[in-house]
C-alpha cells in the first residue's frame, strides 16, 4: 500500500518538475501518445489495475469474454465491468489544463488520484492517472504517465465526471457468486462435511465421454451410480450466492474462526483452469443472529441460519446461508442408483 502511495506522490512530483518546460514553450505540438488516454481494443484488454493513494488496489483478470475476477477472489460485476470498459474506451481529450490551475490539479491528482494500469497479452499497455472533477462537475483530469501535463477529459454526450467509475472498492465490484457452473465446464467438484461420518464425495468429469464418476471420502470409487442424479445435483451449482459481507463478528471471534479448521469445504475445479474454494465455520451469535434459543428457552450455540466462510484466497469472511447451501453436503449412497451399504 505503501509503495504504490508513493508511486503516485513521485509521479506527481515529476509532473510538476515538467511543468515549466511545458508553460514555458514557445513552439511545438504535445506529443499525441502522451495525451490519449483511450484505448480503442479493449477485446483484447486481460487486466486492469486501480490504485488510489489510500493503499486500495483492485486487479481485475479477464477469465473469458464476459468474465472478469476481482482480485483473484470473486467474480466482477458485469455493469461495472462494461462501465470501465466503455470509459476506456471513449475517454477523450477536452484541453490541457490551464496554467493558473495547474499546481492546484498537482495538489488534487498527489490526494485522490486514482491510478490506472492497462494490460494485454502483450504486457502493459497503458498508465494514467484519474483526478477529480472540473468545477463544473462536466469534466475529469488525468494525467498521463511521463506527459507534461494533465488534461481535462470526458466522453462526447456524457454530463458529468468519469472518476466513480474508477472504482477502488472492492466490496463495491464484487458480485456475491461463490460458484456459477455452465453445462460440461466441471473437471472435479469436492465436498466434506467434517461433522458427519461418511459425507464426503469427489465427483469427477469425463472430458472426452462426459459421463461421471464418483468417488467417497477416501478416494475409493463408488459404483451403481445414477448419472441423473448427479446432474440433477450439478444444477444447485449454477449460480450459488453468498449473503454479503461478514461485518458484525467482533476481532476475538474472528481469530477464534480463523484458528478452526473450517466444518465444511467445497472445492470446485473447471475446464476453463478455475478452481473455487469456500470455506464454512459456524458463525457464532452475533447482534444481527435472528433465532437465538430453542423452543424450550435453550441457547443455540450458533447461529442456526447463517455459517461464515472464506471464498478462495480471500482472507475477509462472508456470511452463506443454511438455506442454500445445506441440500450441498450429502452421501455418497445418495447418488447411487441401489444402496449397496446392505
Amino acid at each position: 500500500m505503501k509503495k504504490n502511495s508513493i508511486l503516485i506522490s513521485v509521479a506527481v512530483l515529476l509532473l510538476a518538475a515538467s511543468a515549466y518546460f511545458f508553460y514555458t514553450k514557445s513552439s511545438g505540438t504535445m506529443s499525441q501518445e502522451l495525451r490519449d488516454f483511450a484505448f480503442k481494443d479493449t477485446a483484447s484488454i486481460t487486466r486492469v489495475f486501480l490504485a488510489d493513494k489510500a493503499g486500495k488496489q483492485i486487479t481485475l483478470d479477464r477469465r473469458s469474454k464476459d468474465e472478469w475476477m476481482v482480485n483473484g477472489s470473486h467474480w466482477a460485476r458485469p455493469d461495472a465491468i462494461n462501465l470501465l470498459l466503455e470509459t476506456i474506451h471513449d475517454v477523450e481529450v477536452w484541453s490541457p489544463v490551464g496554467k493558473k490551475a495547474y499546481n492546484n490539479i498537482i495538489k488534487s491528482i498527489a490526494a485522490k488520484g486514482v491510478k490506472v494500469e492497462l494490460y494485454t497479452s502483450e504486457g502493459k499497455v497503458k498508465t494514467y492517472y484519474v483526478g477529480g472533477p472540473t468545477p463544473d462537475q462536466l469534466g475529469t483530469y488525468m494525467y498521463m504517465e511521463n506527459s507534461t501535463v494533465p488534461y481535462i477529459t470526458n466522453i462526447a454526450g456524457f454530463d458529468g465526471y468519469l472518476t466513480p467509475r474508477y472504482i477502488t472498492e472492492r466490496a463495491d465490484w464484487i458480485v456475491k457468486n461463490v460458484f456459477r457452473l455452465a453445462e460440461g465446464q466441471l473437471v472435479s467438484l469436492s465436498v466434506a462435511d467434517r461433522e458427519r461420518a461418511g459425507f464426503a464425495f469427489r465427483i469427477e468429469r469425463d472430458q472426452a465421454s462426459g459421463d461421471y464418476a464418483l468417488f467417497d471420502g477416501y478416494e475409493k470409487p463408488v459404483s451403481f451410480i445414477s448419472q441423473d442424479k448427479i446432474t440433477d445435483y450439478l444444477q444447485k451449482y449454477r449460480v450459488l450466492n453468498f449473503e454479503g459481507l461478514e461485518k458484525s463478528l467482533l476481532p476475538n471471534q474472528r481469530d477464534s474462526l480463523r484458528a478452526q479448521t473450517p466444518f465444511r469445504s467445497i472445492v470446485m475445479i473447471k475446464n476453463n483452469g478455475d478452481t473455487s474454494r469456500i470455506d464454512l465455520w459456524r458463525r457464532p451469535i452475533t447482534t444481527q443472529t435472528v433465532n437465538l434459543s430453542m423452543e424450550d428457552g435453550t441457547p443455540y450455540p450458533y447461529d442456526i441460519d447463517r455459517m461464515t466462510a472464506t471464498l478462495n484466497k480471500d482472507t475477509s469472511l462472508i456470511i452463506v446461508q443454511y438455506f442454500s447451501f445445506e441440500r450441498l453436503f450429502l452421501k455418497p449412497s445418495d447418488f447411487q442408483v441401489i444402496n449397496n451399504s446392505k
